[in-house]
């Protein structure tokens, strides 16, 4: 939890580093994190989104978590798309029932997760809709 720090983007990386530093093998791209509540947050380097039956879902940043300039962009797309954006805690049960899962950042910008452990999603409609507006916005 860090209210005074939440969604705000800043230098001090040392929490994704620290996470980043939890495994070393080229099979994992990317790890999730939690809060101390066990809510899901974000990607280490990445906000996370998933859709879950037609509707856009993010993390809550307003306790912890850098909310980036892709993740503002993609809710901002969102209504033009005629997809409901839901912004609170995300939990791992909301994990498990997604449809499609995500991540996004603006170096890379829409990138979609095919597995979590044991759940696997498959890159659906909604995930490469917003990968193509993600493209133009980055000239990519």
């Amino acid at each position: 939890k860090q209210p005074l720090l939440a969604g705000l983007k800043h230098l001090n990386r040392l929490e994704q580093v620290l996470a980043r530093s939890e495994w070393s093998d080229s099979e994992h791209a990317e790890g999730l994190m939690r809060d101390m509540s066990g809510r899901l947050i974000e990607g280490v380097y990445s906000n996370l989104f998933l859709v879950s039956q037609g509707r856009l879902l993010t993390a809550d940043l307003s306790r912890c978590g850098v909310a980036g300039v892709m993740r503002a962009e993609l809710l901002g797309q969102a209504p033009k798309l005629g997809l409901a954006v839901d912004i609170r805690d995300l939990h791992m049960s909301d994990l498990e029932s997604a449809d499609e899962v995500f991540l996004c950042n603006s170096v890379y910008g829409v990138w979609p997760v095919r597995s979590f452990a044991a759940l696997n999603w498959p890159v659906g409609p909604l995930t490469r809709k917003l990968q193509g507006i993600a493209r133009s916005l980055l000239d990519i």
